[in-house]
């Protein structure tokens, strides 16, 4: 029998832990598979009780595996509603910020890429943190560091002209009192990055929040220091239209999606982008959209040999002491792979699984040609692969997010541009 809304729901309100890890990928393939799931949004009052339950005892679980199922859960509600979820958004915040100080890095990154997959394709990114800023406040103050970094995070994905950020700065403002050193680093790595999308306004607004001036000096002096290194990511001046404040823009619309990645179009578009700003060496997303297929043509003949070209790719990139060269020759026979229809044989996406370690230690290369063909291919997969590589996308995007702030241009742009391309695609179901 086809499992319908009412057995859904009552799967995922039962409390037995190995009944749930036995029932989360059939409810997702559920929530994905849209002819299963054709009742889904027809009853609104089951899908409240099904979102309830998966933040409350899923999200919430003392189980990490629990929580991180739930949130893939969560997850695959997102990339099937798109914004039909925004009505759903309050009653997933709160776990997810509480998930966001988890003690476990997993589980932490997980929250981080779920939040800002909810900022793309289910609402606004001003939507969103209008309700997360009670974050810089929660009782963890590993939470409070990781809201910051969410803030951050944000920046580098949709940019300064979604957000107003006028409402968000006195709070970490707030965060300077604070008594974890950790969480005062934090706030002030977010007002570098906000300097950095929104230049010397935030320098003006910051000497109307009445924080002492030795305070200011030091905050000035990492401006300074921005400054100087040339990695600033200005919002174009018609976006500056308040004196007063540090917002980036009016309109948080441009950001946001439906159906596919849309991309501002002001000035701002391809300043955000990083390629216009950052000189000699920057990629955009049209750079790697044109290396997909720039690879060498190869034809599959079996699965047999399929799983052996695999095993040869995940044995070169999980040992960086290879030869760089073979290392990208790895990254592109990947692609090879995609091309000649490897996403067809059913034991792909369990070799797929075994390769997102060695993906993620190949985007945290030394080398920047072997960061910029890792990058490339983690935008291919999502290209050809849409939701199904979802988890990969998760659990890679910290490693992507931690390349923007990189001196090394083509670093930096690389890992911007997968971010975005990963964002665009996983919508498509």
């Amino acid at each position: 029998m086809e499992p319908n809304m009412e057995y859904i729901v009552a799967q995922v309100t039962q409390k037995e832990v190995g009944r749930r890890f036995q029932v989360g990928p059939e409810i997702i393939d559920y929530i994905l598979d849209r002819q299963k799931s054709h009742d889904l949004e027809h009853d609104q009052s089951m899908l409240d009780r099904m979102v309830d339950s998966l933040a409350t005892s899923w999200v919430n679980a003392s189980n990490f595996k629990v929580a991180l199922l739930g949130m893939d859960i969560v997850s695959a509600l997102v990339t099937r509603l798109q914004e039909r979820f925004k009505t759903q958004i309050g009653t997933v915040l709160p776990s997810l910020i509480d998930r966001l100080g988890d003690s476990k890095d997993q589980v932490r990154d997980q929250a981080q890429s779920l939040l800002l997959k909810i900022m793309d394709q289910a609402a606004n990114p001003q939507y969103v943190w209008d309700r997360m800023l009670a974050g810089f406040r929660h009782k963890n103050n590993r939470t409070r560091e990781a809201v910051c970094f969410c803030l951050i995070a944000t920046l580098n994905v949709s940019g300064a002209h979604g957000l107003t950020l006028s409402k968000i700065v006195p709070h970490i403002c707030h965060l300077f009192g604070d008594p974890a050193s950790q969480v005062r680093d934090g706030a002030m790595n977010c007002l570098v990055e906000i300097y950095r999308h929104v230049g010397e306004r935030v320098r003006v607004d910051l000497g109307k929040k009445g924080l002492p001036q030795s305070r200011l000096n030091v905050i000035f002096s990492r401006f300074d220091e921005v400054q100087r290194s040339g990695n600033m990511i200005l919002s174009s001046d018609k976006n500056m239209d308040d004196e007063d404040s540090v917002d980036g823009g009016r309109s948080s619309s441009s950001v946001r999606r439906t159906g596919s990645l849309r991309r501002p179009s002001s000035a701002s578009s391809t300043k955000s982008s990083g390629k216009e700003s950052s000189g000699a060496g920057a990629v955009d997303e049209e750079d790697f959209i044109r290396a997909f297929e720039d690879v060498p043509a190869i034809q599959i003949y079996s699965a047999r040999e399929l799983e052996d070209s695999m095993n040869k790719i995940r044995e070169t990139l999980s040992d960086d002491k290879h030869d760089w060269e073979q290392r990208v020759a790895a990254l592109k026979k990947v692609r090879s792979l995609l091309l000649a229809g490897a996403s067809e044989y059913d034991g792909f996406s369990q070799q797929l699984r075994q390769l997102e370690g060695p993906l993620k230690l190949s985007a945290k290369d030394l080398r920047s040609q072997v960061v910029r063909e890792a990058c490339i291919t983690l935008g291919h997969l999502s290209s050809v692969l849409g939701n199904k590589f979802d988890h990969g996308a998760e659990n890679i995007m910290p490693t992507l997010l931690n390349l923007v702030p990189n001196s090394t241009k083509v670093m930096a742009t690389s890992g911007m541009a997968a971010i975005r391309l990963i964002i665009r695609y996983p919508a498509r179901v």
